[in-house]
């Protein structure tokens, strides 16, 4: 393993993480998760099979199965995301939450007097302020719903991302060990 391959696309995988703690995981990030995977596909190889298992050996393994399930978990982000919104309690809280907070904008008296005044200035793009209001809480609730499901979604990676790390590494021992035990044999 190229270890500033595998620290450049840590690094990567960290910054976007990091960047993608606000609103909604997208599909952008997703994308963004299989460029790191095929980075650090194209630059990882297992040791010749003479090697065994030495404490550096298992280190760089455990190095590159948890950069690898950093890099997968913004690959899954987005389908654990659609999951959550549409089949759980999280979903629900998230889409009322929405709702509410929509609404209250639209109930506002403030913000329907800076919607007359947006309308009157040309600024709204829009002919009324009805109109202004009604784009301003669809905004409004598509903003919430993706920071609260964002937020839910976050809270849920952790257990993907150990369970990928942990089945990354204790595959990549098994093929070395494998890959041992052939190179001793003949």
């Amino acid at each position: 393993m190229d270890r500033a391959a595998l620290l450049g696309t840590a690094l990567a995988a960290v910054v976007a993480l990091s960047f993608s703690g606000q609103g909604e995981w997208d599909w952008l990030g997703a994308a963004a998760g299989i460029a790191l995977l095929v980075v650090l596909g194209a630059f990882f190889r297992l040791p010749p099979g003479r090697l065994g298992l030495t404490p550096r050996l298992r280190g760089e393994l455990a190095a590159v199965s948890v950069v690898a399930a950093l890099a997968a978990t913004l690959v899954i982000a987005p389908v654990l995301q659609a999951f959550l919104a549409a089949t759980t309690d999280a979903g629900r809280t998230c889409r009322a939450s929405a709702a509410v907070a929509a609404g209250a904008l639209e109930s506002d008296g403030t913000r329907r007097r800076g919607a007359d005044l947006a309308v009157v200035r040309g600024d709204a793009g829009v002919p009324t302020a009805t109109d202004a209001l009604s784009r301003a809480a669809q905004d409004e609730r598509c903003t919430v719903m993706g920071d609260c499901i964002g937020d839910a979604t976050s809270r849920w990676l952790w257990a993907p991302a150990a369970g990928m790390a942990a089945l990354g590494y204790t595959c990549a021992l098994w093929l070395v060990r494998r890959r041992h035990v052939r190179a001793l044999r003949g």
